[in-house]
């Protein structure tokens, strides 16, 4: 999620009128409800559908994060 961050945010402001002062105040339960109310074709989730779930060497997680590997 946090390598889609624009899109999340994006969205949620779009969607939701959220600002990104509220999105940093906002409970965690909160941010989930309004994510997965996010439409199929959000940003977000169309990021989402492109992006790696199984990360298997320091290569992969740096590939997914694009934090280099130590």
């Amino acid at each position: 999620m946090i390598r889609h961050w624009s899109a999340v945010e994006g969205d949620l402001a779009r969607d939701h009128g959220i600002t990104s002062g509220e999105l940093a105040r906002m409970s965690t339960r909160r941010f989930l409800t309004l994510v997965t109310s996010l439409s199929g074709d959000s940003r977000f989730a169309r990021a989402w559908q492109h992006t790696p779930r199984r990360a298997d060497s320091p290569e992969d997680i740096a590939r997914i994060t694009g934090i280099p590997a130590q």
